[in-house]
Order: C-alpha cells, then structure tokens, then sequence
C-alpha cells in the first residue's frame, strides 16, 4: 500500500527525535520556510510532526544573478559561502541548477554553475568568476 503523504515512518521518527519538524525553529533562509507541515502518529501513540514535501521549483523559474566556475577541491558549501555570504544556503545553487545531490556540483572542476534567486524574489546577489 502506498503511503498517500509520502513519508517513511523511520524517517517521520528520527525527525521528531532530532526535532527537526518544529516549524517555529525554521530560519527564513530555509529550504523549508513556508513548507506546511503535518502530523502522525506513530506506532507507540507519539505525534510526530514533520514537514510535507517541497516543491522544488523549475531553474527556469529562478532569476539568474551571475555564475560561477566549480575550482579544484570546491565543496558546495563553501561555494554557497562565497556566493551568498551562507554555506547553508547551498540547496539554492541545487535549485538553480536542477541537482538532487547537491555534491554532484562540485564533482567537475571547471563547471559552471547558475546562481539564481530562490522562487519569488527578483534578482540580486553576486558571484564569483
């Protein structure tokens, strides 16, 4: 049977116990500010509160503020540090340029990424050459 929330009930379970899931502690830079969440029980009676799942914008959909070139031993971090003055802020350049995992945009030395504005904000910001 498929679970119509899409969550997995280990996954559900180490969120709460990390607390994770409290929407309060979400900082506005966040990939998860403005996600709902919802709530489950689970099997010994506990309510764990966990974000829904977020709808990754297309690339196309971001406005493009610069670009920049993945140097040798380059981390997404620290690239995201550079960029946008914040290493967790990484998810942004895996946004803009379509990544499920963000180290998969490090892996080339030489590439050039996008840097785009997350989804509703116009363009600013600045990058590396």
């Amino acid at each position: 049977m498929t679970d119509p929330l899409g969550t997995d009930p280990a996954a559900l379970a180490g969120a709460a116990l990390l607390g994770l899931a409290r929407p309060a502690h979400v900082p506005p830079s966040s990939r998860y500010a403005g996600v709902p969440t919802a709530e489950r029980v689970d099997g010994e009676g506990r309510t764990l509160t966990y974000f829904r799942r977020r709808r990754v914008p297309p690339p196309e959909a971001l406005g493009t503020t610069g670009y920049v070139r993945v140097q040798e031993g380059d981390r997404v971090d620290r690239l995201a540090a550079d960029v946008f003055g914040d290493p967790t802020l990484f998810w942004r350049l895996a946004d803009a340029n379509a990544a499920i995992d963000p180290a998969d945009l490090v892996a080339e030395p030489g590439r050039v990424l996008r840097v785009a504005d997350p989804e509703g904000f116009g363009a600013g910001g600045g990058a590396r050459g």
